[in-house]
């Protein structure tokens, strides 16, 4: 189990109700009665175009928008609110990932994902008022029509979360960390979509902090790469002074 991306909250499941409100306040008249109880996932803060994962290991149930009223949807995601958002289906509970970028989908309904696997790309679509990644869990046996919607607190599932379970990074990116991944994909992504030689620059040469030194991400990379090469020289050669001790017993 991991998290959906690698930043922390900012804001938490339950907080914010409205029913605890007049009624002629504002947060009543620009949300309605969405969450008379409080928020209904885990919000997490983070720049369009991170790269969104599964949880764990699932199937895709729907990816896109929400469209006519919620009795068209068996998960009561609230139609347009939600924006471009992927509805998996982890096995003993159901993932949903809101307000995600438009376009930048990574998986087909009915594909079969691992944990870690990208869905897509965080955005600021539907309701959302600014970038972040919108986080709810439906259990088995939810009941859309009780208290947030059939929904529980995401904590109560992510506390599954093991060192054992993360996904291992490959290559020269298991010299990085899971958030400095997702800015750098974040930042590819920028680069790839866009095709200009500005941005190229603008992208690996910006400077990020390393021991104390400021370097250029493309430099950051370089050095990465090195460490895992050196790594792998070391592993190579303790596997085989591994054989020849097998081999002389």
């Amino acid at each position: 189990m991991i998290k959906p991306v690698n930043y922390e909250p900012s804001q938490h499941f339950g907080e914010n109700p409205t029913s605890v409100l007049a009624a002629d306040h504002w947060l009543i008249q620009k949300f309605g009665n969405y969450q008379p109880d409080g928020h209904t996932g885990i919000d997490y803060p983070c720049p369009s175009g991170t790269p969104v994962k599964a949880v764990t290991a699932g199937t895709v149930l729907h990816v896109g928008w929400f469209g006519g009223t919620y009795a068209d949807n068996p998960y009561w995601i609230a139609p347009g609110f939600a924006g471009f958002c992927y509805v998996v289906d982890h096995g003993d509970f159901v993932g949903i990932y809101a307000h995600c970028l438009e376009g930048g989908a990574r998986v087909n309904v009915g594909q079969r994902v691992t944990e870690g696997q990208v869905l897509g790309l965080s955005g600021n679509t539907g309701g959302s008022t600014g970038d972040h990644l919108h986080f709810e869990v439906l259990p088995d046996g939810w009941i859309t029509d009780s208290r947030m919607y059939g929904r529980i607190n995401p904590a109560s599932i992510l506390a599954r979360i093991t060192p054992q379970s993360t996904t291992p990074a490959k290559g020269f990116l298991m010299a990085l960390s899971d958030k400095q991944q997702d800015e750098m994909y974040y930042k590819i992504n920028r680069y790839l979509d866009m095709k200009t030689s500005h941005v190229s620059k603008h992208v690996w040469g910006t400077q990020v902090s390393r021991g104390g030194k400021k370097i250029s991400a493309l430099q950051e990379l370089a050095d990465a790469k090195t460490l895992i090469s050196k790594q792998q020289a070391t592993i190579d050669a303790l596997t085989e002074a591994v054989k020849k001790l097998g081999g002389a017993a």
